[in-house]
């Protein structure tokens, strides 16, 4: 049986019964104690939600404090994919174990992903049905391999000056996707590099409100 590599990072659990999970996935030398902040802004709202924030199983080598989910500096892009591929197969039965201990229908989560992180999670989503994914300051990597039947909703955000992952490739995602989501929305934002702002968390907790509430 497949061992997972160990993701173990922060948690919030919810105020409520637990109907939905979300992930936070994490940029490239960070971990899981960044995201999970966002989760500390949601919780009031989203109340019967718990969050889970894992770490990327590989050390950074850039940052020793902080985690990575693929290697990124050699720019081969054939061990981008197949680093990715090998997080996801980590991410899959975290996520299970997870829904197992909440007893939750198989596809009670949503992702959100940063950079890096949404990456993994346009990654995941095209091979699992989920609740929907949260994608700030990324891009879609290698090529449109969709499981069949399965149709995620996404919302994509970006600054428009992001030096980091230019907003040119949050375009790319976007139309790569769109005739493959049940649903795609998409903001940019003047005056933003590579972060997330205010009104992108109000985005991201509104798009989960709908689907987490059926409001």
């Amino acid at each position: 049986m497949t061992k997972t590599r160990d993701l173990n990072g922060p948690s919030l659990e919810a105020l409520n019964e637990t109907k939905f999970l979300i992930i936070f996935l994490h940029g490239w030398g960070s971990n899981g104690d960044d995201l999970i902040q966002i989760g500390y802004q949601w919780h009031e709202i989203l109340n019967n939600i718990t969050f889970l924030a894992p770490n990327g199983a590989d050390a950074c080598p850039e940052n020793p404090l902080g985690r990575q989910w693929f290697d990124i500096l050699s720019n081969n892009e054939n061990n981008m994919l197949d680093g990715l591929e090998k997080s996801y197969l980590d991410l899959k039965i975290y996520i299970s174990e997870h829904l197992k201990k909440y007893n939750l229908k198989k596809d009670s989560y949503f992702l959100v992903g940063f950079s890096q992180g949404t990456m993994l999670a346009l990654h995941v989503a095209m091979k699992e049905q989920l609740q929907g994914i949260i994608g700030y300051s990324g891009a879609f990597l290698g090529s449109l391999r969709q499981e069949p039947n399965i149709k995620n909703d996404f919302l994509l955000i970006h600054g428009k000056n992001d030096g980091i992952v230019p907003v040119e490739r949050m375009y790319k995602a976007h139309d790569t996707l769109k005739d493959i989501a049940k649903s795609i929305e998409y903001k940019v934002y003047d005056n933003l590099e590579h972060s997330i702002n205010e009104d992108g968390l109000k985005e991201g907790i509104q798009f989960i409100k709908k689907r987490a509430f059926k409001i």
